[in-house]
């Protein structure tokens, strides 16, 4: 045929035209969404399957109205919505690996012409050309992208462990906000009881009018303390629900339980050395650090590698004055007015600037484990000061109700001897939950839990709601 390169652009515009990908639209109904935020519970059939086979969690247990540290953060990892930002954001870094490794397409150009040459007064062309990449410039922007994607990975662990440490601390406030408000009410019963035999006494004229007024005072106090305290247990079963990424609804009926919250570990057993190391061995952000520098280094030679150009290359025709004309073009940029320095220069100090990252991530660390060790070491000696003390109250209480069954006591001293024992209860119980919550701050420069039992493994597969 006369004109070939007439029959070749039909068939390029048609290959350009049949794009693989088409658009759909996702709108977002705010109202729905919160809707079905209101409707999360933990009886959701959804998270137990996901437990089930996603974690390999006890199926048996999901149905089960007592729900302890474990199977919470299971669903915490299933509902809280930190863990689907995380998620998407590692589904954006590793799309940023397909965008890298894309080659740069063909390009094809045509023209056409009129001139009053006698032989033909018609002028066509066509162009192809073909870039080719030079200096492994694709390989260092796949590189790049993959330490990005799997810094984005450690981020959902992050996520996942920030979940966790807010689930535990809010776990904790829940069982010793109840267990408080129960020592009180036990306390509150034996001050009734005090005030009353006071009172029979003040009648009797046997104690003046100011002692039993202090007694009545302390009750009236201990019974504030009793309403602030039933306070913060509702006030701490609301934000146990947050932290799992349910409404206060949701936990409504079900019971928490943790039966490793009287025992915290004893500091001889967490040697700051061992624990110092593991922090170090073990901080998501440290590895998250060392990715970004890697993701540096190879953003660099990126930048290295395009002080040389590329190269186009392709063939062309030409039809003029009936003349058919061949021939291949070759084409770069030259590099006379730069060589890439500025980007260069950049690149080179984001390298420098995410070394310096990664040491400020490791010093601080380090600093965050001493403090969390010594935070740790000084509310453990606070709990085995109270935990000697309520054991001395309350072997007094046991005495104090033999000498009553002798007679060698009367009721009010029994029950005074009860009122020192609930008093000390409850400082070993605010001692202990000190102690609780430093162990949690000392997990989290660990970013691992002391015990493993109690944290499950993040599973791999994503859940769908």
């Amino acid at each position: 045929m006369k004109y070939p390169v007439l029959l070749v652009l039909p068939f390029l515009a048609l290959a350009c035209g049949c794009a693989p990908y088409r658009y759909h639209a996702a709108p977002i109904s705010p109202p729905a969404l919160a809707q079905s935020l209101e409707t999360r519970s933990l009886d959701d059939p959804g998270l137990r399957a996901w437990m089930s086979q996603a974690a390999g969690f006890d199926s048996h247990a999901c149905q089960m109205a007592e729900w302890d540290l474990n199977a919470l953060t299971l669903a915490a990892y299933y509902f809280n919505a930190d863990m689907d930002v995380a998620r998407a954001n590692a589904a954006v870094a590793d799309a940023a690996i397909t965008s890298a490794a894309m080659k740069p397409n063909p390009s094809v150009g045509a023209s056409a012409g009129y001139e009053t040459a006698a032989e033909s007064p018609y002028l066509l062309g066509f162009n192809f050309s073909l870039p080719i990449e030079t200096a492994g410039k694709r390989g260092y922007r796949i590189a790049e992208a993959r330490h990005l994607s799997a810094a984005s990975r450690l981020q959902i662990a992050e996520a996942a462990w920030a979940v966790r440490s807010r689930l535990r601390a809010a776990l904790i406030d829940l069982l010793f906000a109840g267990k408080t408000a129960a020592a009180l009410r036990s306390q509150e019963s034996q001050q009734s009881k005090y005030v009353d035999l006071l009172d029979v006494r003040f009648r009797a004229g046997e104690v003046p009018l100011p002692e039993v007024t202090t007694a009545r005072i302390d009750l009236t106090n201990l019974r504030q303390s009793l309403r602030a305290a039933e306070g913060q247990a509702g006030m701490a079963h609301a934000a146990l629900a947050a932290a799992v990424g349910i409404p206060d609804s949701g936990l409504t009926g079900k019971t928490v339980n943790w039966a490793g919250a009287e025992q915290p570990p004893a500091p001889d057993a967490l040697p700051a050395p061992n624990i110092r190391a593991a922090a170090v061995e073990n901080r998501l952000d440290v590895q998250s650090a060392l990715l970004q520098y890697e993701a540096a280094q190879s953003r660099l030679q990126l930048e290295a590698a395009r002080q040389y150009p590329d190269i186009d290359l392709g063939p062309g025709y030409a039809f003029e004055e009936g003349a058919h004309l061949m021939s291949l073009q070759l084409g770069t940029v030259l590099p006379l007015r730069n060589r890439n320095e500025g980007p260069i220069a950049e690149a080179e100090a984001q390298r420098k600037a995410a070394g310096a990252q990664l040491l400020s991530t490791q010093s601080t660390v380090i600093a965050q484990t001493d403090k969390a060790l010594a935070q740790y070491d000084a509310a453990y000696a606070v709990l085995e000061e109270a935990r000697r003390l309520t054991a001395q109250a309350e072997q007094q209480s046991r005495t104090a109700h033999q000498w009553l069954k002798s007679g060698e006591a009367d009721q009010l001293y029994a029950v005074s001897a009860d009122i020192q024992a609930a008093v000390a209860e409850r400082a070993r119980l605010d001692a202990l939950h000190q102690a609780q919550l430093a162990l949690g701050s000392l997990e989290d420069a660990l970013q691992r839990p002391i015990d493993p039992g109690t944290a499950p493994t993040l599973p791999n597969k994503v859940p769908r709601q």
